[in-house]
């Protein structure tokens, strides 16, 4: 509503007068019928603006992510919403989105636009989203070309990353961090976001599977590459200011020293997770990438919260769950059933809700809050009654 102010005096009658708030200035001896000027006077009015709509008060602190997510397709293409096109399965509260840093080229802003997207559709359908910026490969042109570059291959196909501590790498990583934390922290969608880093054979899972002589030819040592991802950990920790932070743990080269390193910087924070997208109990016991880092996955899912991706789907390859050794039989490549997809599903969710254990461990686990399920997983009727429960 406008308001105006009256600039003169008024003079009442005998009889009481009502006088709006949107007369400026009312010249008059009496009301109704008195002698004097009926004209109101208009020149001086002046208008108060309306106030402003209320600020939405800042989200402090978000909580830790629990629930079954759908681990979505990487995004090909920009302008993509991956959210809208998700199974929406009961239980299910939300959406991994991954996405190319260069999926836009050199356009950010295409980036971000993309990146909205599916927070405001997610946001619409009453889901909360994970969000992981790929690195490694997938740079813009021009911060590659601006960098010392070391060349690998991955699944037989060339590809080449930014060295870690090259300077002009680190500058570019901590921009984008900032720029997605100034747009995107405070989004009510936005439930987690993963670190990545330079090293990433994939651009988001925390392994490194390179040629480890030739990578220390160019000056990799634990300590240089560990000085580097603490940067652009650090990074995320600072400008991310309330949602909260994951990253996914393989061991480098055998050894779990640099995530342990990781941890050790911002296990005071009390925001920051880790992932274990290889999960399954026999990888927990077995694995030259995966049985070392798990002390420090359960170190940490003790102290904030830990995320499960599954190794495989169980509706398409249970045997991939299956040891031998562990006495885990879940059938074989060229030889399993239905009856392997449900054994699969249902005793790896025992595992991972900390209920029990079916190999090698003395007692349960503690448990992973949340799983990423894979598309097919999602939609396998089978699998409803239990995921709609966790």
């Amino acid at each position: 509503m406008s308001y105006f102010h009256v600039n003169t005096g008024i003079l009442f009658s005998s009889k009481i007068c009502v006088i709006t708030a949107y007369v400026l200035t009312m010249l008059f001896f009496g009301c109704g019928g008195s002698s004097g000027s009926d004209a109101t006077d208009t020149t001086n009015i002046s208008v108060i603006p309306p106030p402003p709509e209320p600020i939405p008060d800042p989200i402090n602190v978000k909580p830790f992510p629990s629930g079954i997510y759908e681990s979505a397709a990487a995004m090909r293409n920009p302008e993509t919403d991956i959210v809208a096109n998700t199974p929406r399965s009961p239980g299910q509260v939300g959406v991994l989105v991954k996405v190319n840093w260069n999926l836009c080229g050199e356009d950010l802003e295409c980036l971000f636009d993309t990146i909205q997207l599916n927070l405001d559709s997610a946001a619409s359908l009453g889901l909360q989203v994970g969000l992981g910026v790929t690195d490694g490969d997938n740079l813009p042109q021009s911060i590659k070309d601006a960098c010392t570059i070391f060349e690998f291959e991955f699944r037989g196909e060339p590809a080449s990353m930014c060295l870690p501590w090259d300077q002009q790498y680190i500058a570019a990583k901590v921009a984008l961090i900032t720029q997605l934390a100034q747009r995107f922290d405070q989004h009510p969608a936005l439930s987690y976001v993963y670190f990545t880093g330079a090293c990433s054979t994939n651009g988001l899972e925390g392994h490194c599977r390179i040629d480890q002589q030739a990578f220390t030819k160019v000056g990799y040592t634990q300590e240089v590459l560990s000085a580097s991802y603490l940067s652009i950990m650090n990074a995320y920790v600072e400008h991310f200011t309330v949602t909260p932070i994951v990253f996914e743990a393989h061991a480098i080269f055998d050894q779990p020293n640099l995530w342990e390193a990781v941890w050790a910087e911002v296990a005071s924070t009390g925001k920051v997770g880790v992932a274990a997208w290889w999960c399954a109990e026999r990888l927990s016991l077995n694995g030259r990438e995966t049985a070392t880092i798990w002390p420090l996955i359960q170190a940490i899912a003790t102290e904030t919260f830990a995320i499960c991706q599954t190794v495989a789907s169980f509706s398409s390859e249970p045997y991939r769950f299956s040891d031998s050794t562990l006495n885990l039989d879940y059938g074989e490549q060229t030889d399993w059933h239905e009856n392997d997809t449900q054994a699969a599903f249902q005793e790896t969710f025992d595992w991972l809700q900390g209920v029990t254990v079916h190999a090698g461990q003395a007692e349960p686990i503690v448990a992973f809050t949340t799983v990423e399920m894979w598309s097919q997983d999602l939609k396998n009727e089978a699998f409803t009654s239990r995921l709609a429960n966790f």
